[in-house]
């Protein structure tokens, strides 16, 4: 019972104690408290920046959290390794600045503390890129207007685009092919480069007027953005040097949608009539076909066939090729107006009741096209013989007495026999003239017409031992009126020494029997020793070609007439090559050389029956009949004399060493006169004809 006695006691106990506190615990000492810091990220934990750097800022949060303890409030602190992060700045945000870089990518982190807790952010920052420098254009130009030029104009299907552009001044054009896919007719959005040949680079250029400047490219790229009719083209080319051109265009294009085409109509002329001018070349006549009385469709026609002066001759006719642009498409039956051509087809068939059939077609630049099959007498066609003309079978024996010819080089000798010497293109009155246009092949010392027998060529194909069909016939004039003699297969010429004899056949049936026995050296026609020019009072033609042989010179075309108004007397062309990069005007001295440089003049030479490059010649009615001199070497020095007038001063030879000297001062026509390199660039048409291209 000792045991229950024990846990009485323990019982009774604590009744002690809590009346007895501990005097090292007073009852007013606080309980102690615990905190732990919180730090949390609240920007992105990685940082990019490119290479040429920048600010950057961290945020964040942090704080201390009650736990159980009392502790002091600890500081946020940042760090970086790198030395281009600098300026890290501890507030309420983290900044820092990153400097710029110039070389390869790199990277670092800022780490942030706080008490026992910390995070990293990343610092990335990109390599230095090579900037390409910005182009450099010989051209950069906003245009401010565009257009299409219907596919046919230019000969192409609907789905090649040929357009136009002109800049605000229009001192610029610039004219560029795009080729679609096959079946698109209205221009699509897309890049068209001259590599994948959806951009035709052959086909564009570009104009300048002012100063006078003509541009083509080797490659490019057109970039075009569509919206509505809204078209936005960027246009960059290169040429062979590797200039290159910027051109831009934002606006409608105009005629972009093909416009469609009149249906045809059938026309029966009220009647038809030929006509032809004594002048005109032989053959060639203008056949009217009339709407009414007054108003006729007008078909300049080119026989080929057998060219006479009295008809055409059957056959096919076409556009431009023997219907040429003389020719005129009345548009407009109540007012008159006149269009050119655009195609036209006309089969021409001769009946023996003295009528003769016109089929095809014409049709005008604008599409109105006129269908034709018409029967009757056309007026001013004569189909008679008689006269002064051989009839068929008829044999004609005829003796020469004069001699006389051009020779135009790779052996080509283009001769005249006949009973009276060559005055006018037509001739004396009353005198026989027979033409030959002989390839020989050599060329003789004296420019003599090489000895052999040479055929009748009516292809012109020039080949040796022929005389061609073009340059070759013979006529007499009565009263200013010539009849023709047209050669015909079967005709030959044989040259002996000394002695010609041609037996010709006649596209009438006639033949001809021509002999001449003589001298036959054409070396007369050139200069027969040195040549002395001192002169003044002449007329001058001056015109400026640009940049026409190459892109380093200038050039200009000179002409020099003794008597400008008549076309007689001494004359000079000159080809001249001037410095393009500072040339002003067509002054100073010229030398003759082979390489068309700086400061040259171009050798004279032949070109298709014309006096081209440099030339002395003697002209009358302004065809060089007397003495052709071709300047080769030596120097021309131009002077402007301030007063208007021009001084040229030649030291020159030809080509078999005759001296050409001198000096003529010149006074340029007003009208067409272009000296500077402001004037307009032109295309060459002012030539000196030789005879052999006005007889006919």
């Amino acid at each position: 019972m000792r045991i229950r006695s024990l846990l009485c006691l323990l019982m009774a106990m604590p009744l002690f104690f809590v009346a007895c506190e501990d005097p090292e615990q007073g009852v007013d000492k606080p309980v102690d408290k615990e905190y732990a810091a919180e730090l949390t990220l609240t920007s992105e934990a990685e940082m990019n920046f490119d290479a040429a750097g920048g600010e950057g800022v961290i945020t964040y949060t942090a704080k201390m959290v009650e736990v159980t303890r009392e502790a002091a409030e600890p500081k946020v602190e940042a760090t970086c390794e790198a030395d281009w992060v600098t300026d890290l700045t501890v507030a309420d945000n983290i900044t820092f600045t990153v400097a710029a870089n110039d070389a390869d990518a790199r990277e670092t982190k800022v780490v942030v503390t706080y008490s026992d807790k910390s995070f990293e952010v990343a610092v990335k920052q990109a390599a230095k890129q090579n900037e390409e420098p910005e182009p450099e254009y010989v051209l950069d130009v906003e245009l401010a207007g565009a257009a299409r030029i219907p596919s046919d104009e230019v000969e192409l299907s609907d789905n090649y685009f040929a357009l136009a552009f002109a800049d605000d001044a229009e001192n610029i054009e610039v004219g560029i092919v795009l080729k679609g896919a096959e079946g698109e007719t209205i221009l699509k959005a897309g890049d068209y480069t001259s590599e994948a040949e959806t951009l035709l680079v052959d086909a564009c250029e570009v104009f300048v007027w002012e100063p006078a400047a003509q541009y083509t490219f080797a490659e490019g790229v057109v970039a075009v953005a569509v919206e509505g009719d809204i078209y936005t083209f960027d246009m960059e080319f290169a040429d062979d040097k590797g200039n290159l051109y910027h051109f831009t265009y934002e606006g409608p294009v105009l005629a972009m949608e093909p416009a469609e085409k009149p249906q045809p109509e059938a026309f029966v002329p009220v009647k038809v009539e030929a006509y032809r001018e004594a002048h005109w070349d032989l053959g060639n006549f203008e056949l009217d076909l009339y709407i009414n009385d007054e108003l006729y469709h007008s078909l300049d026609m080119q026989d080929n066939v057998s060219p006479n002066d009295k008809y055409l001759s059957a056959g096919n006719y076409s556009y431009p090729d023997t219907i040429t642009d003389w020719s005129n498409f009345v548009i407009d039956v109540e007012t008159g107006e006149g269009a050119y051509f655009d195609a036209a087809e006309i089969e021409l068939a001769h009946n023996e009741d003295g009528t003769s059939t016109i089929k095809g077609y014409i049709e005008s630049e604008y599409g109105q096209r006129l269908n034709i099959d018409w029967t009757g007498v056309v007026a001013g066609f004569d189909f008679t013989t008689g006269g002064d003309t051989p009839q068929p079978g008829e044999t004609v024996e005829f003796t020469a007495t004069f001699f006389g010819g051009t020779y135009y080089g790779d052996g080509n000798y283009y001769i005249v026999i006949s009973d009276a010497e060559v005055t006018g293109n037509n001739g004396v009155d009353g005198a026989t003239y027979y033409y030959f246009d002989i390839y020989a092949g050599v060329e003789t010392e004296d420019l003599s017409v090489p000895n052999g027998t040479y055929t009748f060529d009516p292809a012109n194909s020039y080949a040796t031992g022929t005389f061609t069909a073009e340059y070759g016939f013979g006529f007499i004039t009565n009263d200013g009126v010539p009849t023709w003699y047209l050669y015909a297969e079967g005709s030959k010429l044989t040259v002996s020494d000394n002695k010609i004899v041609a037996e010709l056949v006649l596209t009438d049936g006639a033949k001809h029997i021509v002999t001449y026995e003589g001298s036959l050296s054409l070396a007369g026609t050139g200069a027969s020793g040195d040549i002395e020019v001192n002169a003044t009072g002449w007329d001058a033609i001056v015109e400026y070609y640009g940049q026409y042989y190459n892109y380093d010179t200038d050039n200009y075309y000179v002409q020099l007439f003794e008597d400008a108004e008549s076309g007689n007397g001494e004359y000079f062309v000159l080809d001249l090559l001037a410095d393009y990069a500072t040339c002003v005007d067509h002054s100073g001295t010229f030398t003759g050389a082979e390489s068309m440089g700086i400061n040259t003049f171009v050798a004279g030479y032949f070109d298709d029956g014309y006096l081209a490059g440099s030339w002395y010649a003697e002209l009358e009615g302004g065809v060089a009949t007397g003495v052709m001199a071709p300047l080769t070497e030596g120097t021309i020095t131009v002077t402007l004399n301030g007063d208007g007038t021009q001084t040229y001063t030649f030291d020159c030879k030809d080509d078999i060493g005759n001296k050409i000297t001198g000096s003529v001062t010149a006074t340029p026509f007003s009208s067409g006169y272009a000296l500077s390199k402001g004037a307009e660039q032109k295309s060459k048409s002012y030539k000196i004809e030789l005879p052999k291209r006005v007889v006919r």
